[in-house]
């Protein structure tokens, strides 16, 4: 009697499964145990969860698309303070810095015939080709067009990084400013992957090309409590690292900023990307049309945007949006990156990542430029 109970309560169980997925039917009838019919119902509904999400993300995008439609050309002067679109790849400035960024000799810096790339390399270099359109590429090249702009990329000019990790960029700035202080943790714990523990004392081991050695010092520091005097640097910069300072209402991005503010000096410039969700979304790490301002910008006090934010999206730009699990297996899983040796120019061309859509958040890199008055 005990058995037969006992089997009535398993079947009602399936049962209940049948109902949510026709499909585990078969599993019953193939005579699966309970533990593999359960484990395929919660597979199935991580896939209907997964389903709503796109369908939600999808759903904004076309309605974005009907009532907010913006397009811009390619000739433009970049703004600087606003988000990621597709459009700048084609841009005559963009295209100029960014095939500075992505060729591995300068005409610029000074040549040392000692300097050899090591020939052994530990971690995978992720200098990027032409024809690979990846976000952190265009923080980069529009960090560079703001200093730019603001006659801060010479060198007489101090510049910082926090959260630096061992970006291609400190070693293209090392050449062209009077020096540059890499920080992070190091600490070869978590994000060990882009702040590498033994970076601060050979950062040359990781270098993609010649660069001024004795222009770069790579310091273990903390982002939020900057080792330095105040009003030290002309420049502080920081590429998509704030965003994982930790804290209620993003406490720890805040309190970066504000110490990028003590140790900027006067008319110095704050170059910040960050992660920003175009649907208003909320996370305790991105930010959106709310959060950007009433969690940083608003609570700043001498740091001032030097132009408006602006928080359009181009039609052509929602067009990339890329699933995030599909981003972690070509582009942004080391372990897995060594698949993008085998990708052509036009797979990575045709992919871009700019937006990812993590489950129902569409997420972008936006920037910010201040100007500490």
């Amino acid at each position: 009697m005990l058995t037969e109970k006992r089997k009535f309560k398993i079947n009602l169980k399936n049962l209940n499964y049948v109902l949510q997925h026709p499909s585990i039917l078969k599993n019953i009838l193939q005579g699966k145990s309970r533990e593999e019919i359960r484990a395929n119902a919660r597979r199935l509904n991580e896939l209907q969860v997964e389903r709503g999400y796109l369908q939600e993300s999808q759903k904004f995008i076309s309605s974005l698309k009907k009532t907010s439609p913006y397009y811009t050309g390619t000739n433009y002067q970049p703004k600087l303070n606003r988000l990621c679109y597709i459009e700048d790849w084609d841009n005559k400035e963009f295209k100029n810095i960014l095939k500075e960024l992505q060729t591995t000799t300068y005409d610029t810096y000074i040549n040392r015939k000692e300097w050899r790339i090591p020939t052994k390399q530990t971690i995978l270099n992720t200098n990027r080709n032409s024809g690979f359109i990846h976000r952190k590429d265009w923080e980069w090249t529009l960090g560079i067009i703001a200093m730019k702009r603001f006659n801060k990329l010479n060198d007489k000019c101090r510049a910082i990084d926090i959260g630096a990790g061992r970006e291609e960029v400190l070693f293209y700035l090392a050449n062209h400013l009077k020096h540059v202080y890499a920080t992070d943790l190091y600490d070869g714990k978590e994000w060990h992957n882009f702040a590498l523990s033994d970076f601060p004392e050979n950062p040359k081991k990781y270098a993609p090309f010649p660069y001024k050695e004795d222009a770069l010092t790579v310091l273990r520091m903390n982002g939020t409590r900057l080792e330095f005097p105040s009003e030290t640097f002309d420049i502080a910069f920081s590429f998509s690292s704030i965003e994982h300072f930790g804290g209620e209402n993003h406490e720890g991005a805040l309190k970066s900023l504000r110490e990028m503010e003590r140790v900027l000096k006067k008319d110095g410039i704050d170059v910040i990307a960050t992660e920003y969700i175009i649907n208003d979304k909320e996370h305790p790490e991105f930010f959106n049309r709310k959060t950007i301002y009433s969690d940083l910008i608003d609570k700043l006090d001498s740091l001032k945007l030097v132009e408006p934010l602006d928080l359009r999206i181009t039609t052509k730009t929602l067009d990339t949006v890329m699933d995030f699990e599909t981003a972690l297996d070509t582009v942004m899983d080391f372990e897995t990156a060594l698949k993008l040796d085998i990708l052509d120019n036009s797979f990575k061309k045709w992919h871009p990542l700019i937006l990812l859509r993590v489950k129902n958040i569409l997420v972008t890199s936006v920037m910010l430029i201040f100007q500490k008055k």
